[in-house]
């Protein structure tokens, strides 16, 4: 009989998206700094959010609560 001449190709696969590609490695030779180090926050930026947690959470409480009793 005649071969099938849609055979699939070894190389090819059954899902081309798994097809072997050429793997690249990261130069380790010159490392970089990491990033909590080059990142630029000022200290005052932070500061709010503690006060806004905690009233958030007194909020959330109180509604829970006021759903649960009433």
């Amino acid at each position: 009989m005649n071969e099938n001449p849609k055979q699939s190709d070894p190389e090819r696969g059954l899902n081309p998206g798994l097809r072997q590609r050429t793997e690249t490695v990261h130069d380790t030779r010159n490392p970089t700094r990491p990033p909590a180090e080059s990142a630029s926050v000022q200290r005052d930026e932070s500061g709010a959010w503690p006060m806004v947690w905690l009233i958030v959470t007194i909020l959330g409480v109180a509604v829970a609560i006021w759903l649960l009793f009433f």
